[in-house]
């Protein structure tokens, strides 16, 4: 299903928004809550951020005061991935 090969920033902001959700996919957090660290700023991560939702891996979910973000069934499918990879080594 998933024949589409992700940069190390989009990993690295899956990674850490499905940290920041605790791997809920009901759970939605502000963008500072996941891309807060230094390397995911910039225009590089905005611009993953954005191929992370076009990609369906994440959800924009706006609320009364800002945008929220989640893991769609994609992206909490390439966070067990991840996980499992770091448990290996």
């Amino acid at each position: 299903m998933n024949d589409i090969e992700l940069t190390e920033i989009q990993k690295l902001i899956l990674y850490s928004l499905c940290r920041a959700t605790q791997g809920g996919k009901g759970s939605h957090v502000p963008k500072p809550y996941f891309m807060g660290k230094p390397r995911l700023q910039g225009h590089k991560a905005e611009k993953a951020l954005r191929d992370l939702i076009a990609l369906n891996y994440i959800l924009k979910h706006p609320t009364g005061s800002e945008m929220t973000y989640a893991l769609d069934e994609r992206g909490l499918e390439e966070c067990r991935k991840l996980r499992e990879r770091l448990k290996a080594r």
